[in-house]
């Protein structure tokens, strides 16, 4: 991930730790891709709560090998939507050039 932002400038890694919050946000996103698939192979497939049936088994081993493929994906979105709602955006960035990035002690204006 870049230190800055390559149009506006904002510092992305804004204190120590900022980005642990992270692991909620990608938490419900991966609650919510799991809800999402079980409801798309029941439309879909269909699916029956019976042992002797081995399409709920078909229907977590595919979601769960997709998951490991998309979770890159997951990770960067989890940590767009968590630096998004702490740091507000200007409409009037080309205008208003950055003096003060948002959430940041003197001391760290150096670094």
């Amino acid at each position: 991930m870049n230190d800055h932002c390559p149009v506006c400038g904002q510092q992305t890694e804004i204190e120590v730790g900022f980005y642990y919050g992270t692991g909620y946000v990608s938490y419900a996103l991966t609650v919510a891709y799991f809800v999402s698939m079980f409801v798309a192979w029941k439309v879909l497939i269909g699916m029956t709560w019976e042992l002797d049936d081995n399409r709920m088994f078909y229907w977590l081993g595919t979601t769960i090998f997709l998951l490991i493929l998309i979770q890159p994906i997951l990770m960067r979105l989890s940590r767009s939507i968590w630096l998004g709602w702490f740091v507000s955006y200007n409409k009037n960035w080309k205008n208003e050039p950055l003096e003060y990035n948002e959430r940041m002690d003197e001391h760290m204006k150096e670094i």
